[in-house]
């Protein structure tokens, strides 16, 4: 196809590849830097997928726990597993988006990555609504309201993606992915705020999961905006 050829008359897959990938610099990017990225999310992740192994274990096992907060899970196994199975699902695959080599080579790879980390973010999302109701939830309705604010933004932005990349915008349907998977990923930033609070600090378990959470979020966010900011003026 000659270079200078219409985009809109192009193949659809070349289309793809030219709107994912339109600034030449995204594509040459150091492997080195990609798997570096790569190798950070999933350090990131790798703590909540563990968890959630041992979670699911101890649910088909059915290990009987002394304190409430484990106790839940064990008394409601369906709705945990409903949230926990397509959650690390989701979060598993995630990273493997933010590769440029991989997406300029393998358009339709990732294109199914999409709607797999599309369709399980949103029974995971549902599970989570769920177990804030039916769970005694840490934080009380405080913790709900939250929830079902983050879930709902998290369905908002990966539905506003689809349109966008059904649309062909690919940068905009790339920035609200990267939102939708900003707040999906704060539980395993939360996570690591949880598990740094138990090593230096002597507050109570509620309390450490209401402020882990919140800075999860507000982390994970700013620092997409950020990224996103900087990527805008290149």
């Amino acid at each position: 196809v000659p270079e200078g050829f219409p985009v809109r008359h192009r193949s659809r897959r070349t289309r793809h590849i030219l709107a994912m990938s339109p600034d030449p610099r995204q594509i040459a990017m150091p492997r080195r830097i990609q798997f570096l990225c790569l190798f950070g999310l999933y350090l990131v992740t790798l703590p909540v997928l563990l968890g959630t192994v041992e979670r699911l274990q101890s649910i088909i096992q059915q290990v009987q726990y002394d304190d409430w907060v484990n106790q839940r899970y064990s008394r409601h196994p369906i709705v945990s597993a409903f949230h926990l199975v397509p959650g690390s699902i989701m979060l598993a695959i995630a990273p493997l988006q933010f590769m440029g080599r991989f997406r300029a080579k393998y358009p339709s790879f990732h294109k199914f990555i999409g709607c797999v980390f599309c369709v399980t973010s949103f029974i995971s999302g549902l599970g989570v609504l769920w177990m804030v109701i039916v769970f005694p939830a840490l934080g009380g309705w405080v913790t709900q309201v939250v929830t079902f604010v983050l879930v709902g933004a998290m369905f908002a932005f990966i539905f506003a993606a689809v349109q966008a990349a059904r649309k062909q915008r690919f940068g905009l349907h790339r920035a609200l992915m990267m939102r939708a998977y900003a707040i999906g990923l704060s539980v395993s930033t939360a996570r690591i705020f949880i598990e740094t609070a138990d090593m230096f600090l002597a507050l109570p378990f509620e309390t450490t999961f209401m402020i882990a959470s919140g800075m999860g979020v507000a982390v994970n966010v700013v620092f997409v905006e950020i990224l996103l900011l900087r990527l805008s003026r290149k």
